[in-house]
Formats: structure tokens, sequence, C-alpha cells
């Protein structure tokens, strides 16, 4: 007896504005549900180690996730002056062309500068009910990600996560390449 199709599968292919539209209510569903997986994981780890290991250990493991993201993001570049880490950053990893975290760019005296309009996870914490001082923390965990991954680009690299009052979400910063730092030079 052969299989039964998948209840899944449409009848017919949707047309490629119908399937788009699906897909990018999809990724942003996904990253909604990364954020409640944070949620969770920070509830259960201060009932196990209180509130202030629990923050530690979450952004240690969200950053290391981070990192591996960002070897293969800038693996085989050949500068890491900031305009090229942000270029490669937005037009190899951003989600649907920059449209789920939708942001500005600005240069000046080589610092680079993207401002994050909108995040899904912050999102998704805030319709959840999340207190802004839950929203904060989580934020502030979630950022560690992008020091992961910017932590692999090789130029110097600083954020800003949302706290309340603020517009947006948070900011990030990139600076020349740090001669110092133990990186080998690419």
């Amino acid at each position: 007896m052969p299989p039964l199709r998948s209840p899944a599968l449409p009848e017919a292919e949707p047309d490629p504005a119908t399937r788009a539209e699906r897909l990018a209510r999809e990724l942003d569903a996904a990253f909604a549900a990364r954020a409640r997986f944070y949620w969770q994981m920070l509830v259960t780890l201060r009932e196990a180690v209180g509130d202030a290991e629990a923050e530690r250990l979450l952004s240690r493991a969200v950053e290391r996730h981070g990192a591996t993201a960002g070897a293969s993001i800038f693996a085989g570049m050949t500068t890491r002056e900031p305009l090229d880490v942000v270029t490669r950053f937005l037009t190899v990893a951003s989600p649907n062309w920059g449209r789920l975290f939708p942001h500005e760019v600005e240069e000046s005296g080589g610092t680079v500068t993207v401002r994050v309009m909108r995040c899904p996870l912050k999102d998704a914490w805030v319709a959840d009910g999340r207190t802004e001082a839950e929203v904060e923390t989580l934020c502030r965990i979630a950022g560690r990600a992008d020091h992961g991954v910017f932590g692999e680009s090789g130029c110097e690299f600083a954020a800003e996560t949302w706290r309340p009052g603020r517009e947006g979400c948070c900011v990030l910063s990139f600076g020349p390449p740090d001669k110092t730092s133990p990186r080998p030079p690419v």
C-alpha cells in the first residue's frame, strides 16, 4: 500500500507571492518561538541557580551559539573593515533580506552603526506580557548572540541592547580591526 499524501502539502503549488508571505510569517513565528525558549530557559535556570547565575549561564550559551555562527559567516573574508563586516552579515545572515530585523546603517569616520528598529524576539516577549525589566534582561541575554557572532568578525564591536524608554531595539557599533587582538590577521 502506498504512503498517504501528507496533508501539509497544498493541492496545488501556491503562487510565489503567497508562498513568500507564508514563509515570512513562519520565519517570524520561528524567532518568536526562540524568544519563548529563552524565557523558559531563564525561568528554569533561575529556579535551579538563582537570578544572576541563570542570566550568566544563559548568556554564555547564547554567546557560544553566536560565535559558532559568526565563524561560518565570516570565514574566508579577505578584509575585516567595519563596513565589509556589516555588509557580509546583512547580505549573508540577516533573515528575509533584513526585513525580519529592520535596521538603519550609518557610517562615519571608519565606524559603522546599525540601529535595529524591530526585533521579533522582543516583540514576542512584549506580546507575552513580560515586564519591561524582564524584556530588558531578555534583550541583554539575546544580545550576547551578537557578541558571539561579531566577536568572530575581527573588527571592534560594541552593542547597546534595548532598555525601557528607548525606541526600536539594539544599536550595534563596529570599529576598525583591533591590531592588538590575539586573532591572527586575515
